[in-house]
């Protein structure tokens, strides 16, 4: 199985890491769960990847994610204070660093592995607007997201 650790994540990404004041278990070499877009589909360990964003709802789904059993979260420029056993991952551009992801973990049928990302149809839609870099789609599958009411986990 196709595991991703915090490391490895900021590494790809060239982000920033943040830990929670008590940090997980093996630090940054923790392993993660999937990445996903959509905080409606938050397993436990998951990674919520978000995107640039004016909205105040920003803050709600990193909350919201926490509370949901995310492992960390991926954000641009802003301050974010992990809770305990989880990370906060800064990084410059949200687009351009999940391209990279993408193109350090797609293996050689043209395919990612399913450990690394979320199955549902928004994160199909996001993967494949990202992957052919078509940012009228990008925006458009942010906008959507943003919409989504935010429920309490």
């Amino acid at each position: 199985m196709f595991n991703l650790c915090i490391a490895e994540l900021s590494e790809i990404t060239e982000g920033s890491v943040s830990l929670g004041a008590m940090p997980p278990l093996a630090g940054l070499f923790e392993p993660i769960g999937r990445v996903v877009v959509d905080v409606r589909e938050i397993q436990n360990r998951d990674v919520l990847w978000t995107f640039e964003s004016r909205s105040r709802q920003f803050y709600y789904q990193v909350e919201d994610a926490y509370a949901r059993g995310a492992m960390g979260v991926v954000v641009v420029g802003r301050r974010i204070e992990p809770w305990a056993g989880k990370f906060c991952l800064n990084v410059a551009d949200s687009i351009e660093a999940f391209h990279r992801l993408m193109r350090c973990v797609r293996s050689d049928n043209g395919s990612w592995p399913a450990a690394v990302f979320g199955q549902d149809e928004t994160m199909q839609e996001i993967m494949q607007a990202i992957w052919t870099r078509d940012l009228e789609a990008v925006r458009s599958c942010i906008v959507r997201l943003e919409l989504r009411e935010i429920s309490a986990a």
